[in-house]
């Protein structure tokens, strides 16, 4: 394929695992795919905290969240912070307050429960496609927490998802500390959510990736630079290879440049501690300071911080790496006995209402973005979308689940 004027069926463009899977997908179904990528496989795929979860589709845009802003415009929590205050970011958060107005959040995650629900048996077809382990565990999610205010808040939000066939058990003090001993015994309890998963995000991203070559598709290292348009359809798009031209295009660049209209980074950072014997055995959050644990071979990842807008530099990395691995100690104290780990700084492509923006928003581009914290768990369905929207002239501006 000459890279100076390359044709094909479907031009991807962004190769994490939502671009990654959408090109399988497509590649599966006879279309000709390339997937154009400087950094194929990395991105917010890279950093992501690894879990599969039905029980946490519940968007950011909630009241407590909104209130949670507050606190972190203010100063008053470190790991929640706007970082710009540039128009866009503005308009993005006029438009998440109005989002976040009571009542919309449970009805969101309703929609979101059952494609998040087909996640890890997606992933196990992947693993034995591929013969890759992607680290997949069913051992559910612990969303734990120190105030009973919060634990309660957080049981009735689980009665909410049991409508959409999400099972769910609240641990009281101490049946959380036989299920896991590290953990700090000032915790109130926690929700058990045994449906959730987990596995290891850059593994799989592998995998997705590997997978859509096997099936023929094509991967491209380099920058998509804009978009030609003619005629009121994208005509190629524009490379430091040259120009590629597809009869669709599809953009799943995340909260990249040409990620999307509406959608602001979400920063956050994730640290890998190595652990020989990890102190805790289930997938967690720290629902008091939005820590996200996942135990993983050789090593344990915490994740954590939301930072809407801007982009940090490196010397943010560590006061924010600090802060994270100070609210992983008070829940598990062990872990102020392992060696400091990498450290990864990514962006999610946030949505000011929550919703992903998976539709087709022109004649011949479709746009797979705004997965704001749940890219792995939703990225399998999202590319069954895509694809069934590749050779459609359906035009909804909304996900199609």
């Amino acid at each position: 394929m000459s890279p100076e004027r390359a044709r094909t069926d479907v031009l991807v463009i962004g190769a994490g695992i939502v671009g990654a899977l959408i090109g399988r997908e497509l590649a599966g179904r006879g279309h000709g795919v390339v997937l154009l990528d400087p950094e194929p496989g990395r991105g917010a795929s890279i950093g992501n905290a690894g879990l599969l979860v039905p029980s946490f589709t519940r968007p950011m845009a909630a009241p407590s969240t909104w209130w949670e802003g507050v606190r972190g415009m203010t100063g008053e929590n470190p790991l929640i912070s706007i970082g710009s205050m540039s128009p866009a970011v503005l308009t993005w958060l006029a438009r998440f307050t109005v989002a976040a107005r009571p009542g919309r959040a449970g009805r969101i995650a309703a929609r979101l429960v059952a494609p998040a629900r087909a996640a890890a048996d997606a992933y196990a077809g992947l693993a034995a496609e591929t013969g890759i382990d992607l680290g997949l565990a069913r051992e559910g999610w612990l969303q734990a927490a120190r105030s009973p205010a919060v634990l309660r808040r957080k049981a009735v939000l689980a009665r909410t998802l049991a409508k959409e066939g999400v099972d769910y058990e609240v641990l009281a003090r101490d049946d959380l500390r036989a299920q896991e001993p590290e953990l700090d015994p000032g915790l109130a309890g926690a929700v058990f959510f045994p449906g959730d998963s987990s596995l290891d995000p850059a593994a799989t991203t592998r995998a997705a990736l590997a997978a859509a070559e096997e099936r023929g598709a094509v991967v491209r290292r380099t920058r998509v630079n804009g978009l030609v348009r003619r005629h009121g359809e994208v005509a190629a798009v524009r490379t430091g290879l040259g120009e590629f031209s597809a009869t669709t295009y599809v953009l799943a660049t995340g909260a990249g440049r040409l990620g999307g209209r509406g959608v602001q980074p979400g920063w956050g950072w994730s640290v890998d501690l190595p652990a020989m014997r990890n102190p805790i055995s289930t997938p967690m959050i720290g629902l008091d300071d939005h820590v996200v644990f996942n135990p993983l071979r050789g090593r344990i990842r915490i994740t954590g911080g939301m930072r809407i807008g801007g982009t940090p530099s490196a010397r943010d990395d560590h006061p924010a790496a600090t802060a994270i691995r100070q609210a992983a100690e008070r829940l598990v104290p062990a872990l102020r006995d392992l060696p400091a780990g990498s450290i990864v700084r990514a962006a999610r492509p946030m949505t000011p209402d929550g919703l992903p923006r998976v539709a087709r928003t022109g004649r011949n581009l479709i746009v797979a973005t705004g997965h704001g914290t749940l890219g792995m768990t939703l990225a399998p369905a999202t590319a069954v979308t895509v694809a069934r929207l590749v050779g459609s002239e359906d035009r909804r501006e909304e996900v199609l689940w």
